[in-house]
């Protein structure tokens, strides 16, 4: 089944990375091609919650599960820095 426009967003916590408050997104750009963003939280007067890009996946992935372990591997990179 194509995922064309689709996008999957797990929101990790606080408490999981010593950057802030993050969500890791996967897209579909181009058919068959998936790459991540990972993008932090804002605070912004009057909205509940808003997120801005931070990073882009710039490789493709054949798979949203290979472009979210991707996106993962940036969250863990930040997060030892």
């Amino acid at each position: 089944m194509p995922l064309k426009n689709d996008a999957y967003t797990l929101v990790l916590g606080a408490d999981m990375t010593g950057s802030g408050r993050l969500a890791l997104s996967v897209s579909e750009l181009e058919e068959g091609e998936f790459h991540y963003v990972l993008l932090e939280a804002v605070t912004i007067p009057g909205e509940l919650l808003c997120f801005r890009p931070k990073e882009f996946g710039e490789r493709s992935h054949s798979t949203p599960m290979d472009a979210w372990f991707s996106g993962l591997g940036a969250v863990r990179r930040l997060d030892k820095r």
